[in-house]
């Protein structure tokens, strides 16, 4: 489907309807299914009518082609994408009934209208009907095909409409919700490091002893199996297949017909409760402070500074941010802006524009995806002959050169990792290690090689030369490091019991301030900190914890190097009054929800209703 096409007349209605579709046909998948067994070329019936094998032949190509575009798809990719153009074909058949009962039409002028206001068929802003046969010719539709689609496609965003139309969140739901994300919450905390507490004397030997003895997974080697591996991957051979000009050039004109990025901005913001500290942060910012320097000085200020990356103009939380954003010059500081919270001040660290990016920038994706096209084929042409090579029991390293394998040879745990605990050098990603590993130990000695599928279409064979059970150190091998675990625990422990006794005393009715005091520590504010926001001073799972408390009341949380102990010092709720973009957002996000759950049901009903069926064996011809 030409889906780029169409970015000025998109709907997320209808988007999320059809991926509630997709994911339907999925449960109906050989459930609803009635075999049909004649010589039909009607793949599925849809409350009787059928659906010709053709048509769903049609759209599965286009998705395959879009597919291909980024790799080999698999025979399970295949037949996801054959489920997925099965899914619109039977989506498109349940639409037009509906739409012909319900009398439901696209007038030609509205039809016209909205195929020449695609910008994909324009030239200086004007509908150019040269470039709009260009277009569909590139992209192998023919200019009836992609009217009736679009016909199809409008009239099912009118019946999707009406049915969501009106559904909106009421306003008490909304108010709640505000209230939930905008409420912010002060605090005081005391940071207990376990290195600061004072050393514990050194233990006796039998103490270590009992320590070692104790934590045997602490001081255990893991089993290892030494193996000799060939690897026949797209991934390794692709870096040395050649490119030439010309094919990166035929690469990239295609990718860039069917490209149409947003615009989007990556960018540093500060956003500023105290408008007179907004303009003292914008002069230091202005003035040549780095970015770190900016964030420890606006968390001193009660500030929250966040970076954003390759963000869309309606994605910022406030409209005007969004626009002083956008229209700002990059690698400069702008601001102080009014908003709802405060003031902001920001810098715009990249700028994209909106279209196709130029060929410098995809130059590196687009070579490395012809690549690996090519080392597919390579590796297709390949994998017969080292099938037949082992099937000859060849032993793995008289091997012919000549074949695409990659050799290694070595000794492995069950995570990977080699006798000193670094990752063993096993090419071809992360997913292919995982699954060598997963047969590596679950192989016996003595196992004739055989040629395994792995992911991403690769293929490995291995064999098992020796098994080394697993066991525990011996004490004098790691009497130091049991040494300094021992001491590390010890002092953790301190830490732990500090922390503890100054929650008691808060707890108790005592002051914060005054249980810190008595142990010796400082107490440090945090800047305000509300659920959706990054907090400053403190770890994202003390968020939650905060939330919890009530004024006065102290929590303590491991830290990374220690504990903290933290206690709620004030609540704020500020009125919807003062945040008008984000009550807007709230409730758009509500109304989206509502919208959804009721086109949910609406397709319940429709499955209710019409009555589907599938011919599996006449289906699974598409794929294989």
């Amino acid at each position: 489907m030409l889906t780029w096409f169409r970015k000025l007349l998109e709907n997320w209605i209808a988007r999320v309807f059809f991926g509630l579709l997709v994911v339907v046909f999925v449960f109906w998948g050989i459930s609803n299914v009635m075999t049909l067994a004649s010589t039909s070329t009607t793949v599925a019936h849809v409350d009787g009518k059928p659906i010709d094998l053709s048509t769903v032949q049609i759209e599965y190509q286009d998705e395959l082609n879009q597919a291909e575009q980024k790799s080999t798809p698999d025979q399970a990719t295949r037949q996801k994408i054959a489920q997925n153009a099965l899914s619109v074909v039977v989506r498109q058949q349940i639409f037009s009934d509906i739409e012909a009962k319900l009398r439901v039409t696209v007038p030609d002028a509205a039809l016209r209208q909205a195929i020449q206001s695609i910008p994909a068929f324009q030239t200086a802003g004007a509908f150019d009907a040269q470039k709009f046969a260009q277009v569909l010719l590139q992209n192998n539709f023919t200019q009836s095909r992609f009217i009736a689609e679009e016909k199809a496609d409008m009239a099912n965003q009118q019946l999707i409409g009406a049915v969501a139309a009106g559904v909106g969140a009421p306003a008490p739901l909304t108010a709640q919700i505000f209230t939930f994300l905008a409420q912010s919450r002060g605090a005081e905390i005391v940071d207990i490091a376990a290195a600061a507490q004072i050393a514990p004397p050194p233990p006796s030997a039998a103490t270590l002893q009992r320590y070692w003895k104790n934590h045997p997974q602490k001081y255990a080697s893991p089993a290892y199996r030494a193996i000799k591996l060939v690897i026949l991957s797209p991934a390794v051979l692709a870096p040395t297949e050649p490119v030439s000009p010309a094919e990166l050039q035929a690469a990239y004109a295609q990718t860039a017909a069917n490209l149409n990025l947003p615009a989007t901005r990556s960018v540093q913001i500060l956003t500023v409760p105290d408008p007179s500290k907004a303009q003292k942060l914008a002069a230091d910012w202005k003035s040549g402070a780095t970015w770190p320097q900016i964030q420890s000085e606006a968390a001193a200020n009660g500030a929250t500074a966040v970076e954003l990356d390759h963000q869309k103009q309606n994605q910022f939380p406030s409209q005007t941010l969004g626009a002083a954003i956008f229209a700002a010059t990059p690698n400069a500081v702008t601001g102080p802006i009014a908003g709802p919270f405060g003031a902001y001040v920001f810098e715009v660290t990249n700028a994209q524009a909106a279209g196709a990016p130029p060929l410098a920038a995809l130059a590196t994706q687009l070579t490395q995806q012809i690549q690996l096209q090519k080392a597919q084929q390579a590796v297709n042409q390949d994998v017969d002959n080292v099938q037949d090579a082992l099937a000859g029991q060849t032993p793995l390293d008289q091997l012919p050169g000549n074949l695409g394998l990659t050799a290694v040879e070595g000794t492995l745990d069950a995570n990977g990792n080699t006798l000193d605990g670094t990752p063993a050098p096993i090419p071809g990603g992360a997913d292919l290690r995982a699954a060598i590993v997963k047969a590596v130990f679950a192989a016996h000695i003595g196992d004739p090689a055989q040629l395994i599928t792995g992911p991403n279409n690769s293929y490995f064979a291995f064999t098992l030369t020796s098994i080394t059970p697993p066991a525990v150190k011996p004490y004098a091998q790691v009497q130091a490091q049991v040494a300094a675990d021992w001491t590390q625990d010890q002092l953790s422990r301190e830490a732990q019991a500090r922390a503890a006794a100054i929650m008691q005393s808060v707890n108790s009715g005592g002051h914060f301030d005054e249980a810190a005091a008595a142990a010796g520590l400082p107490v440090t504010p945090i800047a305000a900190v509300t659920r959706g926001a990054a907090p400053v001073g403190i770890p994202q799972s003390a968020v939650p914890i905060l939330f919890s408390l009530t004024p006065g009341q102290a929590a303590m949380l491991p830290s990374p190097d220690g504990f903290l102990v933290m206690a709620l010092t004030k609540i704020d709720n500020p009125a919807q009054a003062d945040a008008p973009d984000q009550v807007a957002g709230i409730e758009q996000a509500l109304n989206k929800s509502l919208q959804t759950d009721t086109a949910e049901s609406f397709l319940s009903g429709l499955q209710a209703r019409e009555h589907v069926s599938i011919d599996p064996k006449l289906f699974a011809q598409i794929y294989q």
